[in-house]
């Protein structure tokens, strides 16, 4: 006997609305919240490829308006393939990707539904709910039951599927609950003849738009179906800042839509032909399109969009099988895992069909107070020069972009078409009973569980080599070290933009940039700036870029295109002859950049004759993810190289971290991390009989991201000494030994700065500061690099309680933003209680080392360097 499990992806109501919108700010006609800036970077692991083969399908002509979520149909497949074995198992291994070890489909599909989980804002809702109907008749499996409910937030409900009207009732009620009423009716008792398991899965969202349409600038206007046929449909207009690109690689213009919340955005992609949609569908692929977004620029546009509302219904079957997924569909399935039942019946179990019904309606609608405002466009932008008429056919998605889960996409072919019905070959047909359940959407986000991208992840992995590299040039120093790989890496960026000839080659080969305009580099160094300005309610990590240029000299208009397009940096100019002048103008830019953590950059390093001072300042404030208890911190040991025991105030806390001890740097890595799950700080501790010169020098042959991946969670007993570190440096010594050399002397090639002056970099001053206590950190950074003209041939216990080696880094792009190394801990706070018996009066005061030039001892103040030094 046979069984079929009947598969309900549906009632996916996507309303891309507005709700009342309180203080807000009506401009030109379009309403805006108060904090009128948006940000927008691409996420990195976004999509699969699995997704873009499914709306490919759709690209055939005979498809009209189309809406259907790939993650919805990716959560049913995957609590499927949780139950599988044998070759029904390895179909979904071969066409989904989905790996051997489920346990990694499981963490997925668990990171991605606790993205989308609600959250105490109220400008968007989405519900979302799985749930397995299963026939009294048999018993679910335990340990699928368990996984269904922690991984997939899946219920199972046992029903008397014999009694169709009472099992068909209650499905029904729980389906309306989800969808705010739009589907009230999903199932019939008439389809739950011979069923024994019903997957469902509902969606239903509905957000307002960031910068609304309003109603009085809705008219009639005209829709192209065909190149030559067109249709009267209702057309909204706006126009505001939007995240926007032409593409001339896919003869498409590209337009972000956000809706307020800043967590969801739909992507609207439209052909510049009017009868370009399907041939765009069939050519794009996931790379094309991600590639374009990184060009995305926030400009003012003219938006011209029709209203849309449809229904839109698709089996899934027949696409499936041609996809590669058979045997599911087949009477040899093999489901042994999902439940269990007398005579063994569940091995018969297969899948006899599966149908998503999903619905959009898309409109300008909000409070009536926006639709009596009419304000001329032109008195806010003036003249726009970048217009997106949405008036022939284009394709959509709708993002989460935390996690950059797509969680529906589609096609418009003619805003008047409202429902259709499709097979895998067009036709319109119903189901039929005991085939299927309408569908509905998952809620998720789309997976990518093949391997990353290999370009991406070399050029990542090799760009934090400088970081490392810079790190061990530190640690030859026997003082407490605290730098900014980011900040220094972004002027060096800053410096290479502008920079020819050997020069350019020096650095480019020091931070493994071969070419800087390269698609892979750029997206790299724009992910860099995206994460040096980052907040979020509990963390914030600010950096401002600045160029100072001299009042007598002209920055080359290309290098000042280059630094605002890909720094967001400043160009400032002033009286560079005017020292005291040109000192305060750039120490209070700084003051300002690093909340006053850092009040000067510039001192008696500024020379006489500078032409151009580039800046970087850099402020990080992060609160610990479970602080450390301030009560059960005391006066513990701290090994301190050539002098001993010291009594330092140590914190301790035990808790489960993310950790491992590393054998081939014979050291202990512990992650800390901070709230928001945005950044972490990286301890590495070294054992016995290891010193921190050898482990920072081994560290240049460990992958960083390598160490991250090998933590597992540990519970454990951490000591970290609290520990404050302000440092001033000039990088030139520690540059040169990188092979960063030709920028300090007189044959420096920098003529892409400015115009028709031989120039060469006299210094670069970084600046940082550190304070780590039981609450969490506060980190400030600031380089700045001066140029000057050429002169012709002139549970486990873990203790921190030796030197140690710490990154702060962001989580997602494992970008380090701050690096360290403590030899002897010193902070300017209270002394707590001591523990040891041998403990002596303890000096609290602020330790602030100033490092000058390295090769020069005791030397504390960072002065005028000879130019013939480094001749």
């Amino acid at each position: 006997m046979f069984f079929s499990l009947i598969v309900a992806i549906s009632c996916l109501c996507v309303f891309a609305g507005a709700q009342d919108v309180k203080n807000s700010n009506s401009l030109n006609g379009s309403v805006v919240s108060d904090n009128d800036e948006d940000a927008y970077y691409p996420y990195q692991d976004w999509s699969d490829t699995f997704d873009w083969q499914l709306l490919k399908v759709f690209a055939d002509p005979k498809y009209k308006n189309v809406i259907i979520s790939p993650i919805s149909l990716k959560l049913v497949l995957a609590l499927l393939y949780e139950g599988s074995s044998g070759s029904t198992e390895k179909e979904f291994q071969s066409v989904l990707h989905f790996p051997v070890q489920k346990q990694v489909v499981r963490e997925n599909f668990y990171n991605i539904l606790e993205s989308l989980q609600p959250t105490e804002r109220r400008e968007y809702v989405l519900n979302l709910g799985t749930r397995i109907f299963m026939d009294s008749s048999i018993k679910p499996q335990q340990a699928f039951a368990a996984k269904a409910k922690y991984n997939y937030q899946t219920d199972i409900q046992l029903l008397d599927f014999a009694n169709g009207t009472s099992a068909a009732a209650s499905i029904n009620s729980w389906v309306e609950n989800i969808t705010n009423g739009k589907i009230s009716s999903l199932v019939s008792d008439d389809e739950l003849k011979n069923a024994i398991m019903l997957i469902i899965n509902t969606i239903f969202f509905k957000g307002s738009w960031r910068h609304e349409f309003p109603k009085n600038r809705t008219a009639l206007g005209g829709f192209y179906v065909t190149p030559s046929d067109v249709v009267e449909v209702p057309l909204m207009k706006t126009t505001d800042k939007f995240f926007y690109y032409e593409s001339n690689t896919l003869d498409a213009k590209i337009l972000r839509l956000p809706y307020k919340g800043k967590r969801y955005a739909m992507f609207i992609v439209l052909p510049n032909s009017k009868g370009g949609l399907n041939s765009l569908l069939q050519k794009i692929n996931l790379d094309s399109l991600k590639r374009n977004f990184y060009f995305m620029d926030y400009v003012p546009v003219e938006v011209t969009l029709p209203k849309l509302k449809f229904d839109f219904k698709v089996q899934f079957t027949h696409i499936l099988e041609e996809f590669g997924l058979r045997q599911m569909f087949q009477n040899t399935a093999s489901f042994p895992g999902i439940a269990r039942g007398e005579n063994n019946i569940l091995r018969m179990l297969f899948v006899s069909d599966i149908i998503q019904k999903s619905g959009i309606q898309l409109d300008e609608e909000g409070s009536s107070v926006f639709s009596a405002t009419d304000v001329v466009v032109s008195n806010k932008f003036g003249e726009v020069e970048n217009v997106f008429n949405a008036t022939h056919p284009f394709m959509f998605f709708i993002e989460e972009q935390t996690k950059g889960t797509i969680l529906f996409a589609g096609k418009v072919e003619n805003p008047l078409n409202i429902d259709s019905f499709a097979t895998r070959f067009g036709g319109e047909t119903g189901p039929t009973p005991n085939e299927v359940l309408h569908s509905i959407p998952i809620n998720g986000s789309p997976l990518n569980l093949e391997p990353e991208n290999a370009v991406i992840n070399t050029v990542n992995r090799r760009f934090n080599y400088f970081d490392l590299e810079l790190l061990q040039e530190f640690s030859e120093i026997d003082q407490n070290v605290f730098i900014s790989p980011a900040s220094i890496k972004t002027t060096l960026s800053m410096i290479l933009e502008g920079a020819k000839g050997k020069c350019a080659q020096e650095i480019g080969n020091a931070l493994r940039i071969e070419d800087i305009n390269d698609v892979e580099i750029r997206k790299q160094l724009q992910r860099l700036l995206f994460d040096l300005n980052e907040k979020t309610p509990n963390n914030e990590l600010t950096s401002a870029n600045a160029v100072f240029v001299s009042n007598k000299l002209k920055i080359l208009s290309d290098y000042h295109m280059k630094l605002a397009q890909h720094y967001r940096a400043q160009i400032k100019s002033v009286d560079l002859s005017n020292g005291p002048k040109a000192i305060s103008e750039i120490n209070e830019w700084v003051y300002n950049a690093t909340k006053g953590h850092i009040p000067t950059i510039i001192g008696d390093n500024l020379f006489e004759d500078s032409t151009i001072v580039i800046a970087n300042a850099l402020y990080f404030r992060g609160k610990w993810k479970t602080s450390f208890n301030s009560k059960e911190t005391l006066m513990k040991c701290f090994d301190i190289p050539n002098i001993g025991c010291k009594d330092v105030p140590m914190m301790q806390k035990t808790d489960s971290f993310n950790y491992n001890m590393l054998p081939y740097l014979n050291a202990h890595a512990v992650e800390v991390p901070y709230q928001d799950d945005k950044y972490s700080m990286l301890l590495l501790i070294p054992s016995a009989g290891t010193n921190i010169k050898i482990l920072a020098r081994d560290m240049q042959h460990a992958h960083f991201e390598s160490i991250l991946n090998s933590l597992k969670p540990t519970e454990i007993m951490l000591e970290l000494p609290r520990f404050e570190i302000e440092s001033e440096v000039n990088l030139m010594d520690y540059l040169i030994p990188l092979k960063i050399q030709e920028i300090f002397g007189p044959k420096a090639n920098l003529s892409g700065i400015v115009e028709n002056t031989n120039t060469r970099i006299g210094n670069i001053i970084h600046k940082a500061k550190i304070e780590v206590n039981e609450e969490g950190t506060k980190a400030a950074a600031a380089t700045s690099a001066v140029v000057i003209p050429l002169m012709g041939e002139t549970a486990l216990r873990v203790s921190a309680d030796k030197p140690f080696i710490f990154f702060i880094y962001q989580k997602e792009s494992k970008n380090i933003i701050f690096e360290g190394i403590v030899l002897e801990p010193k902070n300017s706070e209270a002394s707590p209680p001591s523990l040891s018996p041998t403990s002596k009066t303890v000096q609290t005061n602020k330790f602030v080392p100033k490092f000058g030039n390295r090769y020069v001892p005791n030397t504390h103040k960072v002065g005028r360097m000879p130019f013939a030094t480094y001749r």
